[in-house]
């Protein structure tokens, strides 16, 4: 998916924005008047990715040569003031637009076959250097507009590349490599920062070193996403240093950084960041060396809607979306970038905190035309493509018939049962989706519903608990903790599966939540709440135990109590017959005892 694209030419002078449709609009900054658009045939299809203005640098003069009537060579039109803007397509091409010429100057091909993710202008030769998701970089020479080196630079895709001396590139994806271009070998390899790094900037410092360089360069600035730190390396010289030399604090999620040249080694360094929250801040540093504790910011700007009901609150907040500094002088692209406001302002070191006041943006957009909008021509002959699903499709005359949907009497009883059961055999129970616990995780994060948070968290697998926090956006983690520590102390068996999710979230965001400071305060309770628990744990275990031998005791007297009832005293077996009785034994001894007494009285 495409993402819009902001950036100031070199002067500051201008702005350039491609839209999510692929459509290249640039405003002149001092008037605010949109001054060119340009749309290529497959803007729908390639939108842009990448956005890039040339350096500007001196022309040199060169000793004329003698008069022959030959064409003028492409190298001779680079040394013009073209002011060209690199556009990265999602296909792989880049487009170079001239803003002086408005038209498309050339187009550059079959050097990617993926999106390409970032685009960095050679110090002082007409070349650029490109990177892509299809791990390759791709080094341009312009004069000839075809490729003069491409090399696999990753196992996963490249985000960022940036020429930072002359011999010297560094490329970023998840970690920062610093070429040499002559040989294209790793020089150095960075370790910094946990998620994707987006973009690289140059400091510019003329100082020497022993690399043969010419000390145009020795310092870059790194910035990832979803990240609260940028990043200080040493890319020049015979031994870089691997680890970072220093770092700027940022309170929000950085969006894009902007630096201002200085003339001097000993002179500091203006850099403006902009947030995702649309919050300009303004640092002040001297790159000398290295440098323990991270670099604070000296001035916030925030910029307010002008109303008459208007209050300095989150609701009147107009976004910053990019900024360029020059020496001492910012200037602010603020508010929709459809209709754009500028703001130029001085910095000041005594003032922490800046509100700049602008006007109410417009609710709708409306088009306006200018005289001065340069569009590309469209020959008559030229076939138009556009998207599929963009078009209405024409009903065929030859169609066939439209099958008729099966209804309820066209079932069997067998699949009319099966259909009102409302029993789902165990073997036919699906888990849960992690992509779809991760978005309801998000949804009730984000709206505070008690509810639906409770939902999520009454999953107790733990392959779904880990997928779903491992697809969970790095902003969505404060707050689901914030949630798991309140929770906690409700109750015993909801609080028996949160500390599954606990467990899972602080082994998966580890190297996060380490760099987050406001986390400490909220675990450090938690921590003593456990510890607290800890203490009484023993006695609890003491109490269960004794409680254990009652029962168990008082259950075997019971038992015992309940056998001995049941125990006859005397058990008497009757083993006599309806039908015959037989007498014998001492009975039948009697009755004959009887009958020798009848005898005898006779």
């Amino acid at each position: 998916m495409a993402t819009s694209q902001l950036s100031f030419s070199g002067d500051g002078e201008h702005l350039a924005y491609s839209s999510f449709d692929g459509i290249l609009r640039i405003y002149e900054c001092s008037t605010g008047i949109l001054k060119q658009e340009y749309s290529s045939s497959s803007h729908l299809s390639a939108t842009t990715s990448a956005l890039s203005w040339s350096r500007q640098t001196k022309q040199v003069s060169t000793p004329k040569a003698k008069k022959r009537k030959k064409e003028k060579r492409q190298s001779d039109v680079f040394q013009d003031d073209l002011m060209l803007i690199a556009l990265g397509t999602t296909t792989g091409a880049i487009n170079l637009y001239s803003f002086s010429k408005g038209a498309l100057h050339t187009q550059l091909t079959e050097g990617h076959s993926s999106k390409v993710n970032d685009l960095s202008w050679h110090l002082t030769n007409a070349e650029i250097f490109s990177c892509s998701d299809d791990q390759h970089v791709v080094h341009w020479d312009l004069t000839e507009g075809k490729i003069k080196h491409k090399w696999k630079c990753d196992s996963s895709g490249v985000h960022s590349v940036c020429h930072c001396t002359q011999n010297r590139l560094l490329t970023a994806g998840y970690v920062i490599k610093l070429w040499d271009l002559d040989s294209r070998v790793v020089l150095q390899t960075f370790i910094g920062h946990s998620s994707p790094i987006f973009q690289l900037l140059p400091v510019n410092l003329d100082i020497p070193n022993d690399s043969g360089d010419g000390g145009e360069s020795c310092y870059a600035l790194s910035a990832a996403q979803d990240d609260r730190h940028i990043n200080v390396w040493h890319c020049s010289g015979s031994k870089a240093e691997k680890s970072s030399l220093l770092s700027f604090s940022v309170p929000e999620e950085v969006a894009s950084m902007n630096l201002s040249k200085s003339d001097s080694s000993q002179q500091p360094h203006l850099l403006a960041v902009v947030t995702k929250k649309g919050t300009l801040l303004v640092f002040e540093h001297v790159f000398n060396g290295k440098k323990k504790k991270p670099v604070l910011c000296k001035t916030t700007v925030k910029t307010i809607a002008q109303s008459p009901d208007a209050r300095d609150d989150e609701s009147s907040l107009v976004p910053v979306q990019a900024c360029s500094v020059h020496g001492t002088r910012m200037v602010m692209a603020i508010g929709n970038p459809m209709q754009p406001q500028f703001e130029s302002l001085m910095y000041d070191s005594s003032m922490p905190e800046l509100t700049v006041t602008v006007k109410k943006p417009a609710k709708s957009i409306r088009k306006e035309e200018f005289s001065q909008v340069k569009k590309p021509a469209v020959s008559e002959h030229v076939t138009t493509m556009m998207p599929e699903d963009s078009q209405p499709k024409m009903a065929s005359m030859n169609a066939k018939k439209r099958s008729r949907k099966a209804s309820v009497s066209d079932l069997t009883v067998e699949e009319r049962l099966n259909a009102m059961s409302s029993d789902i055999p165990s073997d036919k129970q699906q888990k849960p989706m992690a992509t779809s616990m991760s978005r309801l995780l998000q949804q009730s994060l984000n709206s505070g519903d008690p509810k639906m948070l409770r939902d999520v968290f009454h999953q107790t697998d733990n392959s779904v608990i880990t997928d779903t926090i491992k697809s969970l956006p790095l902003p969505c983690i404060i707050p689901m903790i914030e949630h798991i520590v309140r929770g906690i102390n409700g109750e015993p068996e909801h609080a028996s599966r949160l500390i599954k999710w606990l467990t899972s979230l602080l082994a998966i965001h580890t190297s996060y939540l380490l760099s987050v400071p406001e986390v400490i305060s909220k675990l450090s309770w938690l921590h003593q709440t456990i510890l607290n628990r800890q203490k009484f744990y023993p006695k609890v275990l003491q109490l269960k135990g004794r409680l254990d031998l009652i029962h168990c005791q008082k259950t075997q007297s019971k038992d015992t109590a309940d056998s001995n009832q049941t125990q006859a005293l005397l058990v008497h077996q009757d083993d006599s017959d309806s039908d015959s009785m037989m007498i014998d034994g001492p009975a039948a001894e009697s009755d004959d005892h009887w009958d020798d007494l009848s005898d005898m009285d006779e």
